[in-house]
Order: C-alpha cells, then sequence, then structure tokens
C-alpha cells in the first residue's frame, strides 16, 4: 500500500493553529488540486480535521480517523484507530491501494518518515495565526526526489505565487 502525505502551507511550513482550520481562503487551485488528488481515496485524518472536514467528505472517500479518544464515534461511517500502526494493519486488512495522510500536523509528524510520496502545495507568502500555530514537520529531503513541479503566477484571489509538487520517496 502507498503512503502519500497531501499538505499546503506557506514558506515557514505554517499549516493551521491549534484552534483549527487553515490559515488561508479561497486559494482555488490548492483546493481543486487537493479535491482531485483524494477523489476516490482513503484519507487519513486526525480527529480534529476529520471534524472539520466533515461536512465536505463525499461517499466515494473512506475515511480512517486517528484518536486517542477511545471513545470516540464518528457520526460517519469512518473507520476509527487508536495507533498509527493500527491504522496501517486496517487500511492494508481492507485492502487499500494507497492511503492519503490529510493531516493534522501530529499525523503528519508521525508518518512522514513512512511516506511514500509527498503532495505539497507551497503558498510562497506566509501567514499568522491566531493562538499556537501548527508546522509541517522537517523531513529528509534526500530521502525525496521531485517528480512533477507546478508553478502558478498571483492571480486576482492572491497576491502571492503557489508551487505545487510531487516528491517520491
Amino acid at each position: 500500500m502507498k503512503l502519500s502525505l497531501i499538505v499546503a502551507m506557506d514558506e515557514r511550513r505554517l499549516i493551521g493553529s491549534m484552534s483549527g482550520g487553515l490559515p488561508w481562503q479561497g486559494i482555488e487551485r490548492d483546493r481543486e488540486h487537493f479535491r482531485s488528488y483524494v477523489k476516490g481515496k482513503a484519507l487519513l485524518l486526525g480527529r480534529k480535521t476529520y471534524e472539520e472536514m466533515e461536512g465536505w467528505l463525499d461517499s466515494d472517500h473512506r475515511p480512517y480517523i486517528l484518536t486517542r479518544n477511545r471513545n470516540y464515534v464518528p457520526k460517519t461511517s469512518a473507520r476509527v484507530a487508536f495507533s498509527f500502526d493500527e491504522v496501517i494493519r486496517l487500511a492494508e486488512k481492507e485492502r487499500e491501494s494507497e492511503l492519503v495522510v490529510c493531516g493534522g500536523a501530529a499525523i503528519y509528524e508521525r508518518a512522514i518518515n513512512s511516506a511514500d510520496l509527498i503532495i505539497l502545495t507551497i503558498l510562497h507568502t506566509t501567514f499568522t495565526v491566531q493562538g499556537t500555530p501548527k508546522f509541517f514537520p522537517d523531513w529528509d529531503t534526500k530521502k525525496f526526489n521531485e517528480i512533477s513541479r507546478q508553478e502558478f503566477a498571483p492571480s486576482e484571489k492572491s497576491d502571492f505565487s503557489i508551487s505545487i509538487l510531487h516528491l517520491e520517496s
């Protein structure tokens, strides 16, 4: 089974805050790329990320929720696991061909060293957040090769450029 990470971050690797949500809104190019990549795939989400995305997930997504809360019951038919290894075993047992990690920060931190592919959107600017910021973890860049890159100039909706990279281990 392939393990992929998909993430958008600013130039400082900021991905969110402790209070939830993204530090940016309305970046259509990133949203379209995200939706296109994860369509029909199994998704690994931390509990908070899952709850933030609840209204967005379609019937063609197969969410796996990683949580420390042993009493957690999702509102949908999502699978629940309590450790990263348990999620991997469950996804393999269900014969998933790819499991796409969608966040949050602690899930990325746990999965980064096992990743086969990182789909990375870099927003060429910096953002600030209310509360405690959350960052995408450092990773061994020597382990990954860039297999594709798309560059997008600033647009009417955003005054900064965007790069979308696919990095394979």
